[in-house]
C-alpha cells in the first residue's frame, strides 16, 4: 500500500482527534485494528482500543476516503481535501537528515503500479537537475537515481527520506507520498500533475500546484490524455515556480 495513503488516514485521524479529544484507532474494511511504521510516536493514534474510549476511522486497502469505485482500468475518484500529518521523528531520524539541511529534494521517480500516467518526461527531469547545484535525492537503489550531479541520500526507510525532506529547503516532485510528506513536515513544495488526478481531490493549497488537464481521467493503463498533460508542463514553468518558492 501506499505510503501516501498512510499520510492521508494519518492527517485525517489527526483532525478527528482535534476536534473530538479522543484518540483514534484506524481499522481496515474488515474492522480489524491497522498500523503503520509512519504513525509511530503519534499519541492519538493507538494500536488497539483496550477498554478506553476511542474514535473508530476506516481508512485502508478498499476503503480510501478519496475512492469511489475500481475497475481493472479506471479509478473513480469522490470529492476530498486531505489534511496534513504529522510525523513523529526519532533522533537517530533528525541526526541522519542533518547534513542535508537547507537542501532541495527533487523526486522524478513514481510508483510502480502498471503505468506512467504521473509521470514527468525523464529528459525535463534531467533538464530540471541542471537549474541548480543543491539539488538532493533520497534512493533505496541505484536505478532510481538521477545523474551524478545531483547529491543522492541512501535512504534505509521512507521516514528517513522524510526526516531529511523536513530540513530541505523545499520540494519538487509529483503527485504521490513525497507531496503527502512535504504537508507533513511542512516544506514548500511544487507539485506536478497530470490528467490523472487533481489537486483539487488529493493536492494541498499550501503547495504550488502545476497541472494543465481537464477532468481526473483516473486511468489505470498508460493514457495518452496524461502523457500530453505532462508534456504541457515546460521546465522553464517548473523552475520559475521553484524559484519564486526559494
Amino acid at each position: 500500500m501506499g505510503m501516501g495513503d498512510e499520510l492521508i488516514a494519518s492527517g485525517a485521524a489527526r483532525k478527528l482527534h482535534k476536534h473530538s479529544g479522543l484518540p483514534v484507532l484506524i481499522v481496515g474494511i474488515d474492522g480489524r485494528p491497522r498500523w503503520s511504521p509512519l504513525w509511530e510516536g503519534l499519541p492519538y493514534i493507538v494500536h488497539r482500543a483496550a477498554g478506553r474510549p476511542v474514535l473508530r476511522m476506516v481508512n485502508g486497502p478498499h476503503a480510501r476516503p478519496y475512492i469511489r469505485a475500481k475497475t481493472s482500468h479506471k479509478w473513480t475518484w469522490n470529492p476530498y481535501r486531505p489534511s496534513p500529518a504529522e510525523i513523529a521523528f526519532t533522533p537517530e531520524e533528525l541526526a541522519f537528515a542533518e547534513p542535508f539541511r537547507g537542501k532541495v529534494m527533487i523526486e522524478p521517480n513514481v510508483k510502480a503500479n502498471g503505468h506512467a500516467n504521473k509521470a514527468w518526461l525523464p529528459t525535463r527531469w534531467l533538464e530540471l537537475s541542471k537549474t541548480r547545484d543543491d539539488f538532493v535525492q533520497c534512493v533505496s537503489s541505484p536505478e532510481q537515481s538521477l545523474p551524478a550531479h545531483v547529491l543522492k541520500v541512501h535512504t534505509p526507510t521512507f521516514r528517513h527520506a522524510l526526516a531529511v525532506l523536513s530540513v530541505a529547503r523545499a520540494f519538487v516532485g509529483t503527485e504521490g507520498g513525497l507531496h503527502h510528506g512535504a504537508a507533513a513536515v511542512g516544506t514548500p513544495a511544487v507539485v506536478l500533475w497530470s490528467e490523472f488526478i487533481s489537486p483539487e481531490i488529493t493536492g494541498y493549497d499550501s503547495m504550488v500546484n502545476i497541472r494543465h488537464a481537464g477532468k481526473p481521467c483516473g486511468s489505470r493503463v498508460n493514457c495518452p490524455g496524461c502523457r500530453a498533460s505532462m508534456e504541457a508542463i515546460t521546465v522553464t514553468e517548473v523552475h520559475e515556480a521553484l524559484e519564486k518558492l526559494l
